[in-house]
């Protein structure tokens, strides 16, 4: 964000994440991985522009400006409920909730348009008024820690990563060149951005089925700051840096994982079976007490593996990749600083994290309010620190085999009433 003296037309951006932090072989928080703040000139797009060669693939079809979604507030249903027993809090209403799929009851995105209608399609980082280029597009300074890079197309375009199924939104990736390039830097891959603030007190919901690909990487995940979708060839920097700013940054980087979504099979974890859930402290961020774990189900069929595994995770009694399933994310309001996960209504791991309460001041409304999170959901193909990410075919050979398909967002103002009643397991594996 812009430093008092700074000239308004040069924005310092937030951090890049997932630069080379991990031990060789074994990643360190891979999906924490960040660089310094960049800085950019700001440019203001008012074409769509694309990549030139043969219309076969993506690598002639993606866009480069940036895919904005519509301003107006996100769908609200009033009855919808997590799902899986669990009660909300009294006087807790629905947010939004967004049902993907034709074939889906009640779903209100069933097109690709409905794709650009409701998501960013970049990261929030680099240049917001540029794809391509800085690391808007692939969330990361270089590709050393994931061969990923984002990329979007008109929708149906040959090529488009973003696919609106009867069962759910398909995010995909692709290896470049006719699927032939695997290589760093020329795996293409779908990512989406959701515009709705994550803070204290509210909950969300993620409906998805997870990659069979053992160099798949489909991370759910939270970082700092959040963007208000400028109008249709508008300005990303709207207002920056006072009251009616459309993107707001924050001082303090972190970020909240709730499912980082690779492959543990070093682990002897098959792929599907994996989760892991937390807060990476790499940031620099000024705690009074460090973020940590406060429980892990360790039984009932749940298993897990401690820090010495680089960060700890859980293996789960099911593969995800098989069938769909609900995570759902409770960020307590009561003052406690705990945020819980839980996976088909029965909660996994309960993890402390302050949350620095740097403000602003909405312009919606003119109340004072803390910078918030922002979930991201991407798809980061072929993980560097994986074995043999260098011979990894297209997909691992497998349909469909990097694909995460999502049947539902849905975000609550309010918690989830008594979470510890639904522990998976009376034993906590956190001494």
């Amino acid at each position: 964000m812009a430093r008092p003296g700074q000239s308004p037309g040069l924005t310092v951006h937030p951090p890049a994440r997932r630069r080379l932090l991990f031990l060789p072989r074994r990643p360190l928080y891979p999906c924490a991985m960040i660089t310094r703040a960049l800085t950019a000139a700001l440019v203001l797009a008012s074409l769509t522009l694309t990549a030139a060669g043969p219309a076969d693939d993506v690598d002639a079809n993606y866009q480069t400006t940036p895919s904005n979604p519509r301003p107006d507030p996100l769908p609200v249903i009033p009855d919808a409920r997590p799902g899986d027993g669990l009660t909300l809090t009294p006087g807790a209403r629905n947010a939004f909730s967004l049902i993907m799929g034709s074939a889906q009851p009640g779903a209100n995105m069933t097109t690709g348009q409905s794709v650009r209608d409701r998501f960013f399609l970049n990261y929030m980082t680099g240049n917001l008024n540029q794809a391509i280029g800085s690391p808007i597009d692939n969330g990361q300074a270089d590709n050393a820690t994931f061969h990923a890079v984002a990329r979007h197309t008109a929708p149906g375009a040959p090529g488009d990563l973003h696919v609106m199924e009867p069962d759910g939104l398909h995010l995909n990736a692709m290896c470049s060149k006719g699927r032939t390039d695997c290589s760093a830097g020329h795996v293409w891959g779908a990512m989406i951005r959701l515009p709705f603030e994550w803070r204290p007190g509210t909950t969300l919901k993620v409906r998805y089925k997870s990659p069979k690909g053992d160099h798949s990487w489909a991370p759910i995940w939270f970082f700092t700051g959040q963007q208000i979708p400028p109008p249709p060839g508008g300005d990303a920097y709207q207002g920056f840096g006072g009251p009616n700013a459309l993107y707001r940054s924050s001082k303090t980087s972190f970020e909240i994982d709730w499912n980082d979504n690779y492959s543990r099979f070093k682990a002897g974890v098959p792929t599907g079976y994996q989760i892991d859930f937390g807060t990476p402290d790499i940031y620099g961020t000024h705690w009074h007490i460090k973020p940590h774990a406060v429980y892990w189900a360790n039984g009932n069929g749940y298993r897990y593996y401690d820090n010495s595994y680089q960060p700890e995770f859980e293996r789960i009694p099911f593969n995800w990749s098989d069938g769909f399933h609900d995570l759902v994310g409770n960020w307590r309001g009561d003052g406690s600083n705990l945020v819980d996960l839980f996976v088909d209504g029965k909660l996994i791991a309960t993890s402390y994290m302050e949350y620095p309460q740097e403000t602003y001041v909405d312009p919606a409304d003119g109340k004072s309010k803390t910078i918030a999170m922002h979930l991201i959901i991407g798809n980061q193909a072929i993980p560097g620190f994986s074995s043999g990410a260098y011979w990894a075919r297209d997909n691992d050979g497998i349909p469909e085999g990097w694909t995460i398909t999502i049947q539902e967002i849905s975000g609550w103002y309010g918690n989830v009433a008594d979470p510890d009643q639904h522990r998976a397991s009376p034993q906590n594996a956190v001494r």
